[in-house]
């Protein structure tokens, strides 16, 4: 049985509608990468222990916590209520991160022995992870920006919801600009130069050979992921599919989008879409 702690596999994406759940899906074939088996695959327990232990070097809030903490007048619990002299917060709040996580891997292990890795998908920032001295691997997930927007319209109008940001926005146009401005950060993000081990997939290239990107993940992970074994599982496919198929989920956008819309993605993207390949 492993005894190292889990490795994160950070699955990071452009947007939604990018191939994660799919990426996802793939991962768990593999018995060595643990995470919730549940569909759509966001129980991102790694983001909340993080978030939580960051707590402890966040600036204190000067109204009344100390009192409520002492007196237990409040439930809630933020940043440190003291001003800390004797220690430091913020190796406080990394070392506090590695005990957790550590803590985190023995618990998964007594449910997954076999499991080498943490799978999830992830929208936080590095920093917090690797200044605790985490050492997370990455694998960052992209489609043409212009599919992300169709696929994502689809999605929310088939199943009546607001999702990707939508509650934020008084109206579509506005949720689109969001989207296009959100892509934009994230494309700088993610092309930002890290010091740990990266794989870029693309969905393009997940929809055309699913084979050869399992491959790639594979000799990246050190794991044996089932292809085929993903791609029977049709229920999973047509519980989350909104173009007629996955084939057509390609280039939708030369029939969803208007030619303003085009114009200003392309506008917007255009040098960085280059870069990856999307003219």
């Amino acid at each position: 049985m492993p005894t190292a702690p889990l490795t994160p596999v950070l699955v990071r994406m452009l947007q939604g509608r990018v191939g994660s759940t799919a990426t996802m899906r793939l991962l768990a074939t593999s018995p060595e990468v643990a995470f919730e088996r549940t569909y759509p695959f966001e129980h991102s327990y790694l983001s909340y222990l993080t978030l939580l232990t960051r707590q402890i070097a966040l600036p204190r809030d000067e109204a009344d916590a100390t009192v409520n903490l002492v007196y237990h007048e409040s439930t809630q619990v933020g940043p440190l209520p003291f001003e800390a002299s004797i220690f430091d917060p913020q190796e406080l709040a990394h070392r506090s991160l590695v005990a957790i996580w550590a803590e985190f891997t023995h618990c998964v292990r007594r449910n997954a022995p076999e499991a080498r890795y943490y799978a999830e998908k992830y929208w936080g920032r590095l920093s917090p992870l690797l200044d605790a001295g985490l050492k997370p691997v990455v694998i960052d997930l992209v489609r043409d920006p212009r599919d992300v927007v169709a696929s994502i319209r689809a999605f929310n109008a088939r199943h009546s919801q607001r999702l990707f940001g939508r509650p934020r926005a008084r109206d579509e146009p506005e949720h689109f600009r969001q989207l296009v401005a959100g892509m934009a950060l994230r494309l700088a993000e993610l092309n930002e130069v890290i010091a740990i081990p990266r794989l870029q997939l693309r969905y393009e290239d997940l929809i055309e050979d699913l084979p050869g990107q399992a491959a790639k993940l594979n000799e990246f992970l050190g794991v044996e992921l089932d292809a085929g074994a993903f791609a029977s599982d049709q229920a999973l496919q047509e519980r989350h599919r909104t173009a007629p198929s996955v084939e057509a989920s390609v280039g939708r956008w030369q029939d969803e989008l208007s030619a303003e819309e085009i114009a200003y993605i392309e506008r917007r993207l255009g040098r960085r879409m280059r870069a990856l390949g999307y003219d």
